[in-house]
């Protein structure tokens, strides 16, 4: 990816000026949070990925990589379809050079496609945002997969990635449609590792949870062995073979609440009421929409476990003689709703108390809360999907959960020094030479960046007074 083509030639382009010749086009290098958020994008390696994605098809006109790097910045603006991202998009020349579109593209277009009789109207410059949903469909999804891999290697490889803990949960995007997720959640912010678009609403279960552990492969691949060493699953998403896969060959231990109708926690429920398991009372203050709220529990925990028969008979085959889990009943205490019932957690590892498995349990509410509630409420991607094939729609979610990633980074110290590294690649003039709001004059092949005040002197209206740093003040008679 090259993000400027013009040579910088500072003298050139202020001859031209002062002859009165026409320029390309002038911008600022002031930046706002998109600007920043764009940067950093490229610094993690995005673009680079987008450029090397294979189209089922060429199209006569704009260039395929240049589509794709435009896509890849709607999911950060406010309006979330794509008519309306790539309207705002295409009203900041700014952004659209850092692109890659040249200032002809962005005044004249790059195709001859137009949605109205009347002709190509300003909104569809500098391309029609139904060329951008085209682009979208032509698109496989082994392609995506590996701008997935690409994208998310960085954040292992720049090791934005600490600690771990990780959780595996879904959610519905509507329509038959379901994204499962893989998250980082022992750090500042959860970061997306690896997810999948599932047609359907099928369980995993009976299937040795075989998206899941994709998932957990795709991880370790790019991650290395010991990446993972904590994983909060949903018992959905894992049966016995996943739990014994996990804990034997990998050695990364799960924690997974059971659904009431399993025999392991039916077994602690009857020893709980029978008076023979030794029960523990924790309390611990939630946030729920904004609300905290005090909530008491009583633990019970209990290794040995052996009633998992799934899970024994995996093991087995792994060369265990006498596997067996760990489990703690969780019984809440003056329940407040009918949902408020007893359930238990099960683990391939054995915790010191109920309450250290609770504790870290916990963390899985980062998927939910930050990940899945974010994605579909504030960058709308359950609603807004770029289109009614599935085709458009697994591309909307790959670059949704990139710029996700790239939106978490940019509110931490480390993602915004990173975003200051690759911020405007044209700011290289210090504000004390240059001032703090300098333009940028494209013409012919070159480009130039000057001072406001020497801009306005090439052009025949040199100003009074200058309030730039360590310079004299030009005062008139």
């Amino acid at each position: 990816m090259q993000l400027r083509w013009y040579q910088r030639d500072q003298a050139a382009v202020a001859d031209a000026l002062r002859s009165g010749q026409r320029v390309d086009m002038a911008a600022t290098t002031a930046c706002g949070p998109l600007d920043e958020l764009v940067a950093l994008h490229d610094e993690l390696g995005v673009f680079a990925a987008l450029e090397r994605v294979p189209v089922a098809r060429r199209r006569r006109g704009v260039n395929d990589a240049l589509l794709l790097r435009t896509l890849a910045v709607l999911p950060f603006l406010e309006t979330h379809s794509l008519s309306g991202a790539a309207g705002q998009l295409f009203g900041d020349p700014a952004i659209l050079l850092h692109l890659g579109w040249s200032p002809v593209q962005i005044q004249m277009g790059d195709n001859e496609r137009h949605g109205n009789a009347a002709g190509r109207q300003l909104g569809s410059l500098p391309c029609h945002p139904q060329t951008l949903r085209d682009e979208l469909r032509r698109v496989g999804e082994n392609a995506w997969l590996q701008v997935q891999r690409e994208g998310v290697k960085q954040l292992f490889e720049q090791q934005f990635l600490h600690g771990g803990v990780y959780a595996i949960d879904g959610t519905g995007l509507g329509d038959g449609l379901r994204l499962v997720c893989l998250v980082c959640v022992s750090q500042e912010r959860p970061l997306m590792v690896a997810w999948r678009l599932l047609e359907g609403t099928a369980s995993e279960k009976g299937k040795e949870a075989s998206v899941t552990r994709s998932l957990i492969e795709q991880a370790l691949e790019l991650g290395g062995k010991g990446c993972i060493e904590l994983l909060l699953v949903d018992a959905l998403y894992a049966d016995g073979p996943f739990l014994a896969w996990c804990h034997y060959e990998h050695d990364i231990e799960v924690l997974v609440p059971l659904p009431s109708d399993r025999e392991l926690h039916h077994d602690l429920l009857q020893q709980a009421e029978a008076g023979t398991l030794p029960l523990q009372r924790y309390s611990y203050v939630r946030q729920i929409q904004g609300h905290k709220q005090r909530r008491t529990l009583d633990l019970g925990a209990q290794g040995g476990l052996t009633t998992w028969d799934s899970f024994v008979a995996a093991a087995h085959r792994y060369g265990d003689e006498h596997p067996s889990l760990w489990g703690c009943l969780v019984m809440p205490v003056d329940p407040v709703s009918d949902e408020d019932r007893p359930w238990t957690l099960c683990s391939t590892r054995p915790w010191v108390s109920g309450v250290a498995a609770y504790e870290s349990f916990r963390d899985r509410w980062h998927i939910e809360n930050d990940t899945n509630r974010e994605l579909k409420e504030a960058w709308d991607l359950e609603q807004q999907r770029w289109g009614r094939d599935l085709a458009t729609q697994r591309g909307r979610v790959t670059l949704t959960c990139l710029a996700f990633n790239t939106a978490q980074l940019y509110l931490t110290k480390a993602g915004r020094r990173l975003s200051g590294h690759g911020i405007r690649r044209l700011r290289n003039a210090a504000h004390s030479e240059l001032g703090h709001s300098p333009v940028v004059i494209y013409w012919g092949r070159n480009y130039a960046i000057f001072p406001l005040e020497q801009f306005l002197e090439l052009t025949g209206q040199p100003v009074r007074c200058t309030l730039r740093p360590r310079l004299a003040c030009i005062r008139g008679p």
